[in-house]
């Protein structure tokens, strides 16, 4: 599977110090988007790709593989089943809501 450019150029923001400064794991995500700086379509891109990983065709260790192949530097597997779905889950709910703002 060809990994988005739009998908990489977010991920890299997830370094070992993504989650640092932030209250809440959707401030840290809003904040690797706004670093990311993708236009409209870009966030188009990711949203799609986002929907075919957490579409349930991929198990948790194909997922992980994704994610760090797509240059994120920190791991999406926990102890809990499905949580890299449910991770990749919150990066789309959270562009839908900045999307839904940015609209109004």
């Amino acid at each position: 599977m060809q990994i988005p450019e739009e998908f990489g150029k977010l991920c890299v923001w997830f370094d070992q110090d993504w989650g640092w400064g932030h209250e809440t794991a959707e401030q840290a995500i809003e904040d690797a988007l706004s670093n990311a700086n993708l236009s409209v379509a870009q966030r188009n891109v990711v949203r799609a790709y986002l929907d075919e990983l957490a579409s349930g065709k991929y198990n948790d260790e194909e997922l992980e593989r994704i994610w760090r192949k797509s240059g994120a530097g920190v791991s999406i597997l926990t102890d809990r089943k499905g949580n890299p779905a449910d991770f990749l889950r919150g990066i789309r709910s959270v562009i839908d809501s900045l999307d839904r703002r940015s609209a109004h």
